[in-house]
């Protein structure tokens, strides 16, 4: 009866010890998968964070259009002006 209690305690130690080999394995895959989905994050915070720049130089340079145009139409006001009076003192 000792000998089967040993070799009882025997097997869950071997069971024991194989399931923690594969603990450690699993362990070590998910760092290296956690690793990978660091440096994704990573590169999409840096692909999100350059878009962003681009968007701001994209408003500027909308804002900057509008107020060229809001200049030109102006301007173009002056001298159709202009032009109507040079029409009436001929």
């Amino acid at each position: 009866m000792h000998e089967n209690s040993f070799e009882l305690l025997e097997e869950k130690i071997l069971k024991a010890v194989r399931r923690i080999k594969e603990l450690a394995q699993e362990n070590e895959r998910l760092k290296a998968q956690r690793q990978e989905l660091e440096v994704h994050s990573q590169s999409l915070k840096d692909e999100r964070d350059r878009m962003s720049r681009e968007l701001d130089e994209a408003r500027s340079q909308a804002q900057d259009v509008e107020r060229m145009e809001d200049t030109r139409k102006k301007l173009e006001e002056k001298v159709g002006g202009l032009l109507s009076k040079l029409e009436s003192i001929e």
